[in-house]
């Protein structure tokens, strides 16, 4: 599911994948990056096996590790390195992972790289120690600008040209800094190499990827430049694989989403990751959650008092949503009366099971009043699930607000194609969806001969049938303005969203 929200090579928005509960992260991106594939239970394979299960053994030691076994075209090279901040236990839970899921979402097939906030991967069967990638790269970035453009960017740069110089000649070819750019206000960075680079390549991968930031993330409170070698982060500038996410608040006051399709969750949320560029510093996420927050916004102008009776209602409702909710995988509710009265939705992805979808919530429940603190209003997104309150009703109406968007920077080949396919698949899944009692619809279908489109659309259930098909059909709609011709993208709303894939990205 390369989930789509308009992130280059290192966009993350690495949107499908539910990781297991003991990982702190999601995939935030994937390639397939080889034309050939091996053959199941070839001597290629037999060696993938073997180092793969080497550099389980020894990348946590020191958060990297590199390998390669077997001889001429059955030689396997490989590589994993986890970010500069992430202990022993949590950087072998996260390459245990990626080796399990490159080798399903890439099967047979003979290289492939994988991210995450935690850690990435890469195989081939082509020698690439040392070499600076720039083939596997995507962008993440938050889409809210900074006040004064000119002097935001310059501290960036000053920031993270000053970690390019800690990193490279460190041992760990990684740096994380901050810097005061306003009386209250900090900006916080994040950059790193794979360590099989020499110092001055390391210098130079940083350097560029700095270099394409104003390309992507002019003047915006966050971004990510991802790719194979290297990962630089700002707390407000990120770079992350091909995916690139956009996000839009119709007037909306929101701090900082949180690794919106993975990214921090200090000021803003940003979206931009490169490969290895592990830029996303801010939000560490605890082991006990399944995924990162996609996005979130803080949708009220007014704000409650501590210990107020809206306070007092919402937090009963919220206690209400968490109990009620894993039941059906919905939930609504509302508590008091007049300008003290909380309004509440959550709704958990259909394929979720009971465990997931009450972990998932009440996740949501705990970060949303962290991140909106004394809003009275406020939405958030997760891969499992989404929850939104407010102190105005929205049961039964339509949010076209509430809306970000998620995409593969990778194209494809035959664009009028695959976009006709693309509209068939969602379009047949939106006539079962509005008419199912989950409103919910994943299906595929053929593009070639050896591959598959993979969708996804769901609806909250406060909505009408009518309003749930019109509400998809203007989702779907909106792929031409932000997927055109990618390999993968979504749009993700307050009360619908849509998704494609050419992976499978739902639990079986």
């Amino acid at each position: 599911m390369s989930s789509s929200r308009l992130l280059s090579p290192l966009y993350l928005l690495s949107f499908s994948l539910l990781l297991q509960l003991a990982l702190a992260t999601n995939p935030l991106y994937h390639f397939c990056t080889s034309s050939e594939n091996f053959i199941p239970n070839s001597p290629y394979e037999t060696n993938l096996n073997k180092l793969m299960g080497y550099l389980y053994s020894k990348t946590p030691i020191t958060g990297f590790g590199s390998g390669s076994l077997g001889w001429s075209q059955n030689k396997a090279y490989g590589l994993a390195l986890c970010r500069g901040d992430v202990n022993m236990t949590d950087c072998q839970a996260c390459v245990a992972e990626a080796e399990t899921e490159i080798r399903k979402r890439c099967q047979f097939n003979k290289g492939a790289v994988i991210w995450y906030d935690y850690c990435q991967l890469k195989y081939s069967d082509l020698d690439f120690f040392g070499k600076i990638d720039n083939k596997n790269k995507f962008y993440m970035w938050n889409v809210r600008n900074v006040s004064d453009p000119l002097y935001f960017n310059q501290k960036t740069k000053e920031l993270l040209g000053k970690l390019a110089e800690e990193a490279y000649v460190s041992s760990k070819m990684f740096a994380t800094g901050e810097m005061q750019i306003e009386e209250s206000k900090k900006i916080y960075g994040l950059v790193q190499c794979t360590r099989d680079l020499s110092s001055v390549d390391c210098k130079k991968c940083i350097d560029g990827a700095i270099s394409e930031l104003p390309s992507c993330c002019d003047g915006k409170e966050g971004a990510r430049v991802l790719d194979n070698l290297e990962t630089i982060e700002q707390v407000e500038c990120k770079r992350l694989p091909i995916y690139k996410t956009q996000q839009y608040a119709e007037g909306f006051n929101y701090p900082s989403p949180s690794l919106i399709v993975k990214l921090f969750h200090t000021m803003s949320s940003s979206r931009l990751l490169s490969p290895l560029y592990l830029l996303s510093f801010s939000l560490l996420l605890q082991l006990a959650l399944a995924t990162n927050p996609l996005f979130h916004f803080c949708s009220s102008s007014e704000n409650f008092t501590p210990n107020s009776p809206y306070e007092m209602n919402l937090n009963k409702l919220m206690s209400y949503l968490d109990y009620t909710t894993p039941k059906t995988g919905f939930g609504t509710g509302s508590l008091g009366l007049s300008q003290n009265q909380a309004y509440g939705l959550a709704l958990c992805r259909g394929d979720v099971k009971t465990t997931d979808c009450q972990a998932c919530v009440a996740e949501a429940e705990t970060e949303i009043r962290k991140r909106c603190q004394f809003n009275k209003g406020a939405i958030i997104w997760y891969d499992n699930c989404m929850l939104k309150y407010s102190n105005l009703e929205f049961f039964g109406k339509v949010d076209n607000k509430n809306k970000f968007y998620m995409w593969n920077l990778r194209n494809v080949s035959d664009p009028l194609y695959f976009n006709g396919k693309t509209k068939e698949l969602l379009g047949k899944l939106a006539g079962e969806a509005y008419v199912s009692s989950k409103m919910y619809a994943t299906g595929e279908m053929e593009i070639e001969e050896s591959k598959k489109l993979y969708g996804l659309v769901q609806c909250t259930r406060d909505l009408s049938s009518v309003d749930c098909k019109k509400c998809i059909d203007g989702a779907i709609s909106e792929l031409p303005s932000c997927c055109d011709g990618k390999e993968g993208g979504r749009v993700v709303g307050g009360s619908c969203n849509v998704r494609y894939e050419i992976y499978p990205f739902v639990n079986a």
